[in-house]
């Protein structure tokens, strides 16, 4: 299994880059859960 995500992790930094959390994080992509 950790091999298995090491790789999957891998080569989505590969393809998408290592991303930004706080880009992420400023962005304006929100969810409203409403309950």
């Amino acid at each position: 299994y950790d091999t298995l995500m090491a790789d999957q992790l891998d080569t989505a930094i590969e393809q998408n880059g290592k991303g930004d959390l706080a880009t992420l994080l400023a962005g304006n992509d929100t969810w409203t859960v409403a309950g």
